[in-house]
């Protein structure tokens, strides 16, 4: 069997690569069916080229992505659903670099300088039980329960070997994703909880009811787990997941904010943090978990233009960074010496950010239709939320209407179609803070303002629309009514006025094609044709 097996070696110590092959050439492996790679990024192409039946992982890999870094993005990209086994090997075995790996569950942990003695024990073991494992699934392939049962009564192994044996089994089932499979998955799992009080099969037990939202179940069950493993990182993850589909932030918040201190190598858990952080206000600890999350992202599944424009917003709204230049904030977040089109967007959007807490409300708006005419050249996800939701909020500042209804339509269909996603229940709860409040189509003064204008009534029609302009700012049509009235003489000079009258110019001298309407208006009236600054 191990002649076939094929074996991924990840290590940047070409010694550690030659010596873990050494070995296993020795234990009966094909030299031809182990691979070696020196840093993450080759290690993601032999896995997208082809499946290993084993990996050995080091934790520092030297230039790019951590060990824990290739686990995480292995596991996000899908490129483990077989369960290959995993060995972790690392020189630092220090708490909080097993505590994040632990979260992806490898099969055992080798701490450097390698034995031989100590790799060919641990891989016998771990061959032995996945044989195991396998006539466990063979038994209930062919026989259902009952065959999973009469292994039990046999007890010709360790009570643990068998624990592991049958939850591998429910582990199996459960990766298929088929609901039907999910009665017996859970009388697996309870065979053993009953039985044995196994914490993987506890675990694995607690994810499927987290998956069904079976809170009557679940809620205890961790409750009791908690009082016998108090940091345990899955345990505590479980916990902060149930407690937000249930809406209930600040527990949530508590449990994450828990795991998160036992291990802060989790990326998505402390983007989480910050969403409830950020909604509540808390400053102090934002500011903390902003220099972490910068610290971690590089390299990270989680380095993308959206979750680099997400900790600078978050960093200009609530710091003394708010007045920096933009692009040296981005640097600092990318390590990378230009702008990339893919990361121009987001850029664009923050600009109109920090236009509008130094009041530049034309700029804002030109910076915030630049982002939106970027993101549709982008190689990007169009509904991407981070970007709609910065944009949600400029837009809502801009008091745009029609922006704020489209952002806020894109951001409730993103929430709808990630429902059971617990981070759903953040963004959903900062979601309702930011429902639009004005629409032109229910709002009678609007309608009024125009009937106006059709029944030349300018001077009143004037007046109206100024009075609407805060909470319509930079609408098309109001902001043409705007200007062929002020063409024409029928706005007052009052200085507010005057600059929501230049506001409903720069609405189209910003457009790149300007409307004939306009360029004909503009030709004929000398004040139109003055300069904005």
């Amino acid at each position: 069997m191990r002649s076939t097996q094929s074996v991924l070696i990840v290590d940047d110590s070409a010694i550690i690569q030659q010596t873990t092959k050494l070995i296993l050439v020795n234990g009966h492996f094909q030299s031809a069916n182990i691979f070696c790679a020196s840093t993450a990024s080759d290690a993601i192409k032999y896995c997208q080229q082809q499946t290993f039946d084993i990996l050995f992982l080091d934790f520092n890999l030297g230039f790019g992505s951590t060990g824990l870094q290739l686990l995480e993005r292995l596991h996000h990209n899908g490129l483990l659903c077989h369960s290959p086994l995993i060995f972790i090997l690392t020189a630092d075995d220090s708490p909080s670099v097993l505590m994040g790996f632990s979260e992806y569950q490898p099969d055992d942990y080798l701490v450097k300088p390698l034995r031989l003695s100590t790799l060919k024990q641990r891989l016998e073991y771990s061959f032995e039980q996945r044989a195991m494992n396998n006539r466990a699934f063979t038994h209930y392939q062919h026989v259902g329960m009952s065959g999973i049962e009469a292994m039990c009564a046999q007890h010709t192994s360790p009570i643990n070997r068998h624990c592991t044996a049958i939850t591998a089994v429910a582990k199996r089932l459960l990766n298929q994703k088929k609901p039907h499979l999910h009665a017996d998955i859970e009388a697996l799992l309870m065979l053993i909880h009953q039985r044995y009080q196994s914490l993987p099969a506890q675990l694995l037990l607690a994810q499927l009811w987290l998956q069904q939202q079976q809170f009557q179940s679940l809620d205890p069950l961790l409750a009791q787990l908690r009082n016998l493993y108090s940091n345990h990182l899955i345990l505590l993850e479980y916990s902060a997941c149930s407690a937000l589909l249930q809406n209930k932030i600040t527990q949530g918040y508590d449990f994450w904010l828990q795991a998160h201190n036992v291990s802060k190598n989790n990326l998505q858990r402390l983007f989480g943090l910050l969403w409830i952080e950020s909604h509540f206000q808390n400053h102090s600890a934002m500011q903390q978990h902003l220099r972490e999350a910068i610290s971690y992202l590089r390299y990270s599944v989680w380095d993308k233009p959206c979750y680099h424009a997400f900790i600078i917003w978050l960093q200009l709204q609530h710091s003394d960074k708010k007045n920096l230049p933009l692009e040296r904030l981005w640097r600092t977040i990318s390590q990378q010496k230009t702008i990339t089109k893919n990361e121009r967007p987001f850029i664009y959007l923050l600009q109109a950010w920090q236009y509008l807490d130094n009041e530049n409300h034309l700029n804002a708006y030109k910076s915030y239709i630049a982002a939106i005419e970027a993101m549709l050249h982008a190689d990007l996800e169009k509904n991407n939320f981070e970007f709609n939701a910065i944009a949600l909020s400029i837009s809502k500042r801009l008091a745009m209407v029609q922006h704020q209804l489209k952002c806020y339509q894109v951001l409730q269909q993103n929430i709808s179609q990630h429902h059971a996603d617990p981070h759903s229940a953040i963004k959903k709860m900062w979601l309702e803070t930011m429902q639009p409040i004005a629409n032109h189509q229910n709002d009678q003064q609007y309608r009024y303002a125009l009937r106006l204008v059709k029944q030349k009534y300018y001077i009143e029609a004037g007046q109206t629309i100024l009075q609407l302009w805060p909470h319509y700012r930079f609408d098309e049509i109001l902001a043409r009514c705007l200007v062929e009235l002020s063409s024409r003489g029928y706005l007052d000079s009052n200085p507010q006025h005057q600059i929501w009258i230049k506001e409903a110019r720069w609405t189209f001298e910003s457009q790149d094609f300007k409307p004939d309407w306009y360029l004909k208006l503009k030709a004929q009236h000398r004040s139109l044709q003055r300069p904005l600054y």
